[in-house]
């Protein structure tokens, strides 16, 4: 089977890869990559990443000699039997040139996907009322600092080549393309416990945890959140596979669990016009100046709260701490600048001559307490007996139901509680399994047997997928990472045969 490569640098950042000189097969000596999560049942991705290491002859890859800015979109394509794959779409985080005329002349090429700048963007939203996880993840996604797939022909201030306003376009308001499957659960609440420092990433790790869902940089570069549901419900086979692996990693009852302790968190609503935050001691503002203060939102406990509606800021200034009088007038302001989850960031304005003191700041408002977590413990008391304890505890932060937080616990024992074997991993050549292994994507389904182990027709979702193309393109091998699919235990109501003894309702 003939593969043929193509990788693409966006040089002129046009969102396109075939300009002349920005396709660069001819240097590319090996090239790996992978995407998807870091384990089975994991619900947030692993960071995606690429490296590619290309022929450097002429220094056409020594960033000093040659412009290749952090943050260049690249493109890895494959093209066999007239169908042309994308496999990864990322970002350049550093290059890695040989040093010495002597030496090999090479260069590393090191990818990144968005989930790099997902976890050094700050979560700055409100707290969300009555929400799912999918409009959680989408405002979080949309407030994320992150680079434009398409910068050229926009408009960028104060950056040579992209300030031309009379000539260049405004960023649309999406930043990057998404596809978000609508949440099963509404969230009563959502973010009130994010810190200032809470990243996007994280943030978004949190959401999806309280789903049970699943969300990943596809090959594309998009962002992509699934249901809890989508594991159930997918049947659709991309391929299967009976003894014709390259490799294949398995083991019996290492999934096993038969104790789960599952912690959900109830909440309060305050009183609307509360004192929420209230300033010590007397601070000194210097003449002519202005001051972002940021307000951090703790409770008795120093546990953050989260804020639903600011009603007042009170301000008072003084010449001296200890004076009576209070001073007025429009060139001494305390307003709110930005509201967010946890804090509250004011800007103080002194316009006058002198130095002046803030003798009292107080902020009233609507907030949402966290209270005392409730622990939801289910248990098999008879595999515990028959296999030896095997437990788990699972922290759901934006779940407050305990409706809800029994039944997530009472799936996850009922699919993981009797010992069985599972494929961990699986390897294949693309030479020998061609449209599967270069089209076989993440969370799709295969059907794996192998003789030796006994293991027959079991289905699973790869999770993973890690692609190693080398020696010139002459070997490309694939190793997915899995995940047993449940859809053939449980019934599904008007999917399932009602009467197999092997199958139980799903409690989801």
């Amino acid at each position: 089977m003939t593969i043929r490569y193509r990788i693409g640098i966006d040089r002129n950042h046009d969102g396109k890869f075939e300009t002349e000189g920005e396709e660069i097969n001819a240097h590319v000596i090996d090239m790996r990559w992978r995407l998807g999560m870091a384990a089975a049942y994991d619900s947030m991705a692993d960071f995606g990443w690429a490296r590619i290491t290309v022929r450097n002859w002429a220094g056409e890859f020594s960033p000093e000699r040659q412009p290749l800015p952090s943050g260049t979109r690249v493109r890895i394509q494959s093209e066999s039997d007239g169908v042309r794959r994308t496999h990864f779409v990322g970002y350049v985080a550093r290059v890695e040139p040989d040093t010495g005329e002597q030496g090999r002349k090479a260069a590393l090429i090191h990818l990144s996907d968005i989930q790099t700048w997902l976890a050094e963007s700050a979560a700055r939203l409100k707290p969300q009322l009555d929400v799912t996880a999918d409009q959680v993840i989408g405002q979080l996604l949309d407030q994320a600092t992150l680079r434009r797939p398409v910068v050229g022909g926009h408009c960028v201030i104060d950056v040579a080549g992209y300030n031309l306003i009379d000539r260049a376009r405004i960023f649309p308001g999406q930043n990057v393309p998404r596809q978000l499957a609508p949440g099963k659960t509404r969230f009563a609440h959502a973010g009130d416990w994010w810190r200032e420092t809470t990243s996007v990433r994280q943030a978004i790790a949190d959401v999806v945890l309280s789903e049970r869902g699943r969300f990943y940089i596809n090959r594309a570069g998009h962002p992509v959140f699934l249901n809890r549901h989508y594991t159930l419900t997918h049947k659709e086979l991309a391929a299967a596979f009976g003894d014709d692996m390259s490799a294949m990693a398995y083991s019996y009852g290492d999934e096993r669990l038969n104790r789960l302790s599952l912690r959900m968190t109830p909440r309060e609503i305050g009183e609307a016009g509360s004192l929420l935050w209230e300033m010590a001691v007397p601070q000194r503002l210097e003449r002519r100046s202005e001051t972002l203060l940021t307000l951090r939102l703790l409770d008795e406990a120093g546990e953050p709260f989260g804020l639903l509606s600011v009603d007042d800021l009170v301000a008072h200034f003084k010449l001296r701490p200890g004076d009576d009088h209070f001073l007025g007038g429009d060139d001494l302001k305390a307003e709110v600048e930005r509201a967010s989850t946890t804090t509250v960031q004011v800007r103080l304005s002194n316009r006058r001559w002198r130095d002046v003191f803030l003798s009292r700041l107080r902020l009233y408002g609507k907030a949402i307490y966290r209270r005392a977590p409730l622990e939801i413990v289910v248990e098999d008391g008879e595999g515990m007996h028959l296999y030896g304890l095997k437990q788990m505890s699972l922290d759901l932060p934006a779940l407050s139901d305990i409706r809800t937080a029994a039944a997530f616990a009472s799936y996850e024992l009922a699919r993981r509680k009797h010992p069985r074997g599972a494929v961990r991993q699986l390897q294949v050549n693309a030479r020998e399994h061609g449209p599967a292994a270069l089209g076989a994507t993440l969370f799709d389904r295969i059907r794996v047997s192998e003789a030796q182990t006994g293991h027959r027709e079991r289905d699973y979702f790869i999770v993973a997928e890690e692609h190693h193309a080398y020696a010139g393109g002459a070997q490309h091998n694939v190793t997915w990472t899995l995940e047993p699919a449940d859809s053939t235990r449980f019934v599904i109501v008007g999917d399932s045969v009602v009467g197999n003894l092997a199958e139980v309702l799903a409690p989801y």
